[in-house]
């Protein structure tokens, strides 16, 4: 008995693909499910010499068939579906490290800017001007203090502040008058170091 030869068995398989591409043309899921059982782990092994790690490389032929079901009427029954596939994966594979690589060049970035910027003295610089300013509010009459912070630690409207403690609009804008200029006379020294 006579084995087919390698040439022989390539030509079988292209014209079973070429059937199925016609039939998934047509809507037929069960088609495609055997275009995916065929060529999803060869993919995802093709995938994966590129340096992916599984889970991307799954993604990316999911992806591939994704794309295929949904733009299944535009396939070309007489191409090679398989060749179509490879470059379809090898593409998606090379915009993936693409993207890894721009990522770790953004992480790498922020990372150098973060350890030039956050240096001990200037986190110790920060917290002792923060704690004069809470020492500073601290410092205003009750009302002023419960007002400034309303407005400036809530983010309330000077109406949302009246209508919530039952005062005046005009109330709130006074109280905050004396309490932005008591902070300004108490802090004058820091911001006179700043400027």
């Amino acid at each position: 008995m006579k084995t087919p030869s390698k040439s022989q068995g390539r030509k079988k398989q292209a014209a079973l693909e070429q059937d199925w591409v016609r039939d998934i043309r047509e809507g037929n899921s069960r088609a495609f499910e055997r275009l995916f059982r065929t060529y999803c782990g060869p993919l995802v092994n093709f995938a994966r010499r590129f340096g992916l790690d599984l889970p991307v490389a799954e993604n990316i032929v999911q992806d591939v068939f994704l794309s295929v079901w949904t733009r299944r009427t535009q396939l070309d029954p007489v191409a090679a579906i398989r060749a179509y596939l490879y470059t379809a994966v090898r593409n998606q594979a090379l915009k993936q490290l693409r993207h890894e690589k721009v990522e770790q060049r953004s992480r790498e970035a922020m990372s150098t800017s973060r350890l030039a910027e956050d240096t001990p003295e200037k986190n110790w610089s920060q917290q002792e001007l923060a704690g004069e300013i809470r020492s500073a509010v601290d410092q205003l009459p009750q009302r002023c203090r419960t007002i400034f912070t309303m407005s400036r630690y809530d983010n309330l409207t000077y109406g949302e502040i009246a209508q919530i403690l039952g005062i005046s609009v005009k109330t709130v804008e006074t109280q905050m008058g004396r309490a932005l200029k008591s902070l300004r006379s108490s802090l004058s020294h820091i911001l006179d170091s700043l400027s």
